[in-house]
């Protein structure tokens, strides 16, 4: 079968990620599989070179007059049977497509929770009627679709993230440095992610005499995340949370850190909470969307409501505060249970039945 994947950029972010992984695993399927993007970025593109899978940069597709011509010119010269989508604006070009008589099949994928039903929303499950498999990562996305386009729920089939857990492991060494916590954060500078609040929760718990390190990867480039930059110098925690910039070796922090924190206000499946307890982290992550279904609230670590920056700030003094023993509790009972739900052969069974 030849296939197309079809996403704006090579990025570092969670959809990128389970993009190329699905493209390497469909390869090695025995498919012929390419990737297309437009924006020039790569950061996942050697995981492509590595799996053999063919990649095209569409530089001029950038402007957004010459986008549909170009992608419409790619596509119709690789003649793929199925095309597979991973970002908004790819699968609302690829609905287009179809609708002026191209004739793949056609699998959008919904990587994120809708938090209302906007007018650009509406716009986007408008075009979908023209897609043959709506892919939901989470299964409140499913719920949303139920809710205001119950006439697509035919052709939606709820897929969540995979997880290389063979890759994504607990360090064989029992040595993390010891002395003052460390805990992980991971993802971009946007209000999604809750910085502000979560940098507050810090303050709080610096004001109690609460001693933990904090390294946060991901871009900190724009106006949202200067206005962290800022907060962090205002309250003087310039010693305690530390903006690292993008990874590539993410494994290998995870697997130096103590605890994991994901203070998200909205999430779709993320990667980073099932990577992180892959590799044995506790967690505390905010109890929304599908959070209280991957983390075991009590048993891999704590939920709270990122909306209030006091409990926030309670659930980590909680996780950090733990014996040993308990922290080691937690760890095996994550890494457990990331083998069971994140398993990639399952992921990719589900895509079989759909292809």
């Amino acid at each position: 079968m030849r296939i197309l994947c079809l996403v704006e950029a090579l990025g570092s972010g969670g959809a990128e990620r389970q993009l190329t992984g699905l493209a390497a695993m469909l390869k090695k399927d025995g498919n012929e599989v390419r990737v297309i993007t437009w924006f020039p970025k790569d950061f996942y593109k050697q995981t492509l070179d590595d799996a053999g899978v063919e990649y095209q940069y569409i530089a001029n597709a950038q402007k957004k007059y010459r986008r549909i011509p170009l992608l419409a010119k790619a596509i119709k010269a690789y003649h793929p049977d199925v095309v597979i989508v991973y970002s908004p604006s790819a699968a609302e070009i690829a609905c287009v497509l179809k609708r002026i008589g191209f004739k793949f099949k056609l699998i959008v994928s919904e990587r994120n929770t809708s938090q209302s039903n906007s007018r650009s929303e509406k716009i986007k499950f408008y075009l979908y009627r023209w897609s043959d498999w709506i892919v939901p990562n989470s299964n409140m996305q499913a719920k949303f679709i139920k809710e205001n386009y119950p006439h697509l729920m035919a052709k939606t089939r709820v897929i969540t993230n995979f997880v290389d857990t063979d890759y994504f492991c607990p360090s064989e060494s029992e040595n993390k440095g010891g002395g003052v916590c460390r805990m992980i954060c991971v993802g971009r500078d946007n209000p999604q992610k809750n910085q502000l609040r979560f940098i507050e929760a810090m303050k709080i718990l610096e004001d109690k005499g609460v001693t933990l390190k904090v390294d946060w990867y991901g871009k900190f480039e724009s106006s949202y995340g200067q206005k962290c930059r800022d907060k962090i110098k205002a309250l003087h925690l310039e010693n305690t949370i530390f903006l690292k910039g993008e990874t590539k070796n993410v494994r290998d922090e995870y697997r130096t850190h103590d605890v994991f924190c994901l203070p998200s206000i909205y999430e779709g499946f993320p990667n980073v909470l099932c990577e992180a307890m892959s590799c044995g982290l506790p967690a505390v992550c905010g109890d929304i969307c599908d959070n209280p279904q991957i983390l075991d609230d009590g048993k891999g670590g704590y939920l709270f409501n990122p909306m209030e920056v006091n409990d926030m700030a309670d659930k980590i003094e909680r996780i950090i505060t733990l014996d040993e023993k308990t922290k080691k509790e937690m760890s095996s009972y994550n890494r457990k249970r990331a083998l069971v739900m994140f398993s990639a052969s399952a992921f990719l069974n589900k895509y079989r039945e759909l292809l």
